[in-house]
């Protein structure tokens, strides 16, 4: 950290308002000299797409559209790719055919600049015709098939957003069926799945009470994710939760009080567990619950950051009508917003540059996956940028408070003299997205998107000194 001297003024690039001795400014670049510029910024209230987060689209991964990238217009960033395998109920392998269309679904994901929510389902029918009489396919083939599907995930992990644990139950969800309803079952299977997905990737269960008896103590009480073990990639800080009927009754429809604990014990577990895993799912009915005030304290407690955009109708009608409905959507996941930021003015090829900035997350939850955090570097004159990455984790920028970013940059012996802009880049770190601007995340502030690179404006006017 350094020691702020001066505030100067950049506010003729950003169109934002700073303190300042406008006298002093320097007539090429509007920007005052001193130790620091230091630039304040305006919140930006609109709504635009940011990846892993929002209101998803729902289809089958092995049929997705090849121009599905066209609702990116729309907002969405996220699909909702259910992998159906009905027809192989009772077929120990699945064919290869069926494995290369979930593998293509993948591709026109990355194609498409969407991420994909994965679930596994084999339907939702059983022999009386409705979910009720619903039974897993056998257990052996259910395995085989998660098995055979783990090499497809783990090469297109950098375009899964996470997993819903799927394959259990009607519709995946994990209720109904003789291996939801005994845990020890339930506990080898969810190991399965978390054996054959990626290790930096989350698995959301449906029920709180599924995650406690999986991960029951034997001496009493049960494990969970907490500051010490998150991001680890141990099981039980991989398990998150999603929730399929979302606030659409006194206990969602079965997703609350399934064992000892009321909804509010549940909720206020969730509410710890989701400061470091991640919250989704879908309302399924109208319900007072679903008012928008109480909308928004839940996605708020649960740290909300994704919904279905088609289901339950009548209850995002509701909230349309109710005026919350595009509250919900700008804030679904993190929305990072720049308040202020402190940047050397000046410095030397081979020396330091320091960089402060202060961002509040104003978005119902933080991010749930690793993402780069780099400060770029671009010479006005030449258009040559020289990206620097920062050891910090954003996922530590959690919601509804404010963060301070603090780096001194080393700087190359040969960077040529000259003035620079910077910014603020935060890529995705797969090698095949990081250069994807569709994959780097928006700050919301006005004036500071560069969509063409995916870059955030910070300042302009610092000076590369010649040295002597």
């Amino acid at each position: 950290m350094f020691k702020i001297m001066t505030v100067c003024v950049a506010s003729i690039v950003l169109g934002v308002l700073s303190c300042g001795k406008e006298k002093m400014a320097d007539a090429k670049t509007g920007v005052t000299r001193a130790d620091i510029i230091a630039t304040h910024y305006e919140p930006d209230a609109s709504i635009f797409p940011n990846p892993e987060r929002g209101f998803y689209i729902y289809t089958n991964l092995h049929e997705l559209d090849p121009a599905i990238g066209k609702r990116r217009d729309e907002g969405h960033t996220l699909l909702r790719g259910r992998i159906f395998m009905e027809a192989y109920r009772e077929v120990s392998f699945l064919p290869e055919s069926f494995l290369a269309a979930v593998e293509n679904g993948f591709a026109i994901a990355r194609d498409q600049g969407m991420k994909v929510i994965v679930r596994g389902s084999y339907g939702f029918k059983g022999p009386g015709g409705d979910y009720k009489s619903y039974e897993d396919p056998p257990k052996p083939n259910i395995k085989n098939h998660i098995a055979q599907l783990a090499p497809i995930f783990a090469a297109n992990e950098d375009v899964i957003a996470l997993f819903e644990a799927g394959f259990i139950g009607p519709w995946g969800e994990w209720h109904t069926t003789a291996i939801a309803k005994d845990y020890d079952q339930g506990r080898e299977m969810l190991f399965h799945i978390l054996d054959h997905t990626p290790t930096d990737r989350l698995v959301l269960v449906r029920y709180p009470y599924l995650k406690q008896q999986i991960f029951k103590r034997s001496g009493g009480g049960f494990a969970t994710v907490d500051a010490n073990n998150a991001y680890s990639g141990e099981h039980v800080a991989r398990v998150g939760h999603h929730n399929d009927c979302f606030l659409s009754s006194p206990v969602d429809v079965g997703t609350y009080e399934r064992g000892e604990m009321t909804r509010e014990e549940e909720v206020a577990y969730l509410a710890n567990e989701t400061l470091y895993t991640a919250f989704g799912g879908e309302t399924c009915r109208t319900h007072v619950l679903n008012d928008c005030e109480r909308t928004i304290t839940e996605l708020e407690t649960l740290k909300g950051s994704y919904l279905n955009s088609g289901y339950h109708p009548e209850v995002l009608d509701k909230w349309a009508a109710q005026g919350c409905y595009d509250e919900v959507k700008r804030r679904l996941g993190a929305r990072f917003v720049l308040t202020q930021s402190r940047i050397a003015a000046t410095a030397t090829p081979g020396g330091q540059l320091a960089v402060e900035i202060d961002l509040d997350n104003r978005g119902f939850a933080s991010l749930y996956n690793r993402r780069d955090v780099e400060i770029v570097l671009e010479n006005e004159e030449s258009g040559a940028v020289q990206a620097f990455v920062v050891d910090v984790d954003p996922r530590t920028w959690k919601p509804g408070a404010s963060h301070v970013l603090s780096a001194v940059i080393p700087l190359s012996s040969t960077m040529a003299p000259g003035e620079y802009i910077a910014y603020l880049h935060l890529p995705d770190p797969s090698p095949r997205l990081v250069g994807d601007p569709r994959y780097a995340y928006r700050i919301a502030n006005e004036g500071v998107w560069d969509e063409k690179r995916g870059y955030n404006k910070l300042a302009r006017g610092i000076v590369i000194q010649a040295t002597e």
